[in-house]
């Protein structure tokens, strides 16, 4: 897995100055002081690829079978490395039994707290998770992440080999999560890095990513960080969505190498710490996220972005990990300033 990283040290450094002032006094106040500097850096850019000429390859990611837990963890895992694991969890009774009847059977009149993250900024509700399943042969189906599956059902622990997990992940941790993601055909999730290790489990149905090395983040030129992840730019409009590339508004990423994935149910994924991702579901799809936060692997991996996360405020990283521990969409409403009336509200009718 070759990738041709457009950027020199010079320049990552220089950007990095800009996403640290970023962070801690506001992007457009920043924007205002290096306006000059900060055009000038992208010009000089976009006239250098230009120059180069080289045009961005789309790389299949490695897979692998039958990969032992010590190779997995020394080749993949320690060095940041993608890799899919095809056919890891074939046996996993999440793979064997899970489907949308399923869940809509067991849990399919428990409430739930639905938040589009494509507009977080937009209400809330308060919804059924069968009427969501319900939802997902139609137009505009409501694409459901994070249901926190297992802080409600625990006895779930049995559908995967935790054994495995365990031994494959960083023994020095902050927080472990799983995360249950349930999506119609052609729902999509825009370009977003995040610091926590994730072992992607495809349950039921098919799920595609395109995924971007951390040294190629000045060509997504993020936000600061709100909370557990950062998004990509939405300067231009709309997040630049590889699934159906606009490289007039996004020339930069007409140069950018990145990876493409294709998983099938039992196939498991390893996404590294702040790697860019961007995900559709090309039919039904049901996937799981394995999650942990290793603070010096996370650290190495991007010293700059490892302390930024450690002073985000909107929430902060620890408040996000304590509130992800019940449901990680209540880290939306803190960011919204919504989690507080949320909880009144269910506080009132559980007095009732």
């Amino acid at each position: 897995m070759n990738h041709h990283f457009l950027f020199n040290k010079k320049e990552r450094f220089q950007y990095g100055y800009y996403q640290f002032m970023d962070h801690f006094f506001q992007r457009e106040r920043v924007f205002k002081w290096h306006e000059k500097s900060r055009r000038k850096f992208y010009r000089d850019i976009h006239e250098k690829l230009k120059k180069e000429g080289h045009i961005g390859r789309t790389i299949p990611i490695e897979r692998r079978t039958n990969l032992c837990p010590k190779e997995f963890k020394a080749q993949y895992i320690k060095k940041g490395i993608p890799v899919v694991i095809e056919g890891g969890a074939k046996d996993w009774k999440c793979t064997r039994n899970w489907s949308l009847d399923y869940f809509k059977k067991l849990y399919g009149d428990e409430e739930i707290l639905f938040v589009d993250h494509t507009k977080i900024e937009d209400n809330y509700e308060r919804i059924t998770l069968g009427e969501v399943i319900d939802g997902q042969n139609k137009k505009n189906a409501k694409y459901y992440r994070f249901y926190p599956l297992l802080q409600r059902h625990p006895q779930h622990i049995k559908d995967f080999d935790y054994d495995w997990l365990l031994k494959v992940r960083h023994k020095t941790i902050i927080a472990e999560n799983f995360q249950v993601f349930i999506g119609g055909k052609d729902s999509y999730t825009a370009l977003h890095n995040a610091y926590a290790c994730n072992l992607f489990t495809q349950a039921y149905g098919e799920k595609e990513f395109y995924l971007y090395p951390p040294e190629q983040t000045i060509a997504f030129d993020p936000d600061p960080a709100q909370n557990v992840y950062r998004n990509a730019s939405y300067r231009y409009g709309e997040v630049f969505n590889p699934f159906e590339p606009d490289y007039e508004t996004h020339p930069l990423q007409k140069h950018v190498d990145r990876i493409h994935v294709h998983l099938k149910a039992g196939d498991i994924l390893y996404n590294p710490p702040y790697w860019w991702h961007a995900v559709k579901n090309p039919v039904e799809s049901i996937g799981v996220g394995y999650r942990w936060a290793p603070p010096f692997h996370s650290f190495r991996r991007s010293p700059l972005y490892f302390m930024l996360d450690l002073f985000t405020r909107n929430p902060s990283m620890f408040t996000a990990q304590k509130l992800a521990k019940t449901d990680v969409n209540l880290i939306q409403l803190a960011q919204t300033g919504r989690l507080e009336s949320y909880l009144k509200s269910k506080e009132k009718e559980q007095l009732i």
